[in-house]
């Protein structure tokens, strides 16, 4: 039995008592804080509690977006840079282009001015390829028989002796280059007139043979064809005088030379047919 401090029968209330209690409750709240602005502080206390809560709720999102947004700059960037490597090298082939073009105009205005020489015939010309046999010292040109072209004449161009065209084909035509060691080369000095005989080494460079040990010759001096054996017409530049020693074995000096014409980098030659008339010096 229930003590007298007790009630007998103790009932809970009902849902739709606690439902009415709760409404009470909360329209006091909205009541108060429209018009006396008594849960302000409350709001604050309880944003502010809140707060981190929302940021590690949200920070998956942010996260996300970063992600998504750096993969698409990333891509971005490359196609960027993938476009800028494509228009250098663009730009890079149109320079060397124009850079060859250049290079080529001034040869062929150089090759166009020793046409100009009195009494000067040529048949102008273009490298096909070198020798299979480089150390031969032979190139191959497009001109051949048709041209008028035939074994023995000169080949120049823009800067001194090529070397003697040795064997003719209908459209091409061989030329053994000065620096091979089956040309000789007939020249003078040209500050001193002291004529000389120039052969190929076979690789790239000249020799002046039988020079006297006293003879006035130093670096620099400038060689250019004699005439004398009527193949190469004179004053044509043959090569320039690198190295002079003295031989104690021989009574001759030892004359290195380089050539002046671009044996190994020159594209349009000119072969002459017919040569000017020079006088021998």
């Amino acid at each position: 039995m229930g003590t007298p401090d007790q009630l007998m029968f103790a009932r809970r209330l009902g849902p739709t008592a606690r439902l009415f209690i709760w409404l009470l409750v909360g329209l006091s709240c909205v009541v108060a804080d429209s018009r006396y602005h008594m849960l302000g502080g409350l709001r604050s206390g309880v944003s502010l509690f809140l707060r981190p809560i929302r940021e590690v709720m949200r920070a998956p999102g942010e996260v996300a977006s970063e992600l998504s947004g750096f993969f698409v700059r990333h891509r971005l960037l490359q196609q960027e840079r993938d476009a800028l490597l494509a228009d250098r090298a663009r730009m890079a082939v149109s320079l060397n282009n124009a850079s060859e073009l250049a290079r080529e105009n001034a040869e062929l205005r150089a090759l166009m001015q020793m046409q100009t020489r009195p009494g000067q015939q040529t048949v102008h010309a273009a490298l096909l390829y070198k020798g299979h046999d480089w150390f031969a010292q032979r190139i191959t040109l497009d001109e051949g028989a048709h041209a008028g072209l035939r074994t023995g004449l000169p080949v120049v161009d823009a800067s001194g002796l090529m070397g003697q065209v040795s064997q003719v084909y209908p459209r091409a035509s061989e030329v053994t280059l000065v620096s091979s060691p089956e040309q000789l080369t007939p020249v003078f000095v040209e500050r001193t007139g002291q004529r000389g005989l120039v052969a190929g080494s076979g690789q790239g460079r000249l020799e002046l043979r039988y020079m006297p040990a006293q003879t006035d010759i130093r670096a620099g001096d400038r060689l250019l064809t004699s005439g004398i054996d009527r193949v190469y017409p004179a004053g044509i530049p043959v090569a320039r005088v690198s190295r002079v020693s003295r031989s104690q074995t021989t009574p001759y000096l030892r004359v290195e030379c380089l050539p002046l014409a671009g044996i190994d980098r020159s594209r349009a030659v000119l072969v002459l047919v017919a040569g000017p008339q020079v006088s021998k010096p």
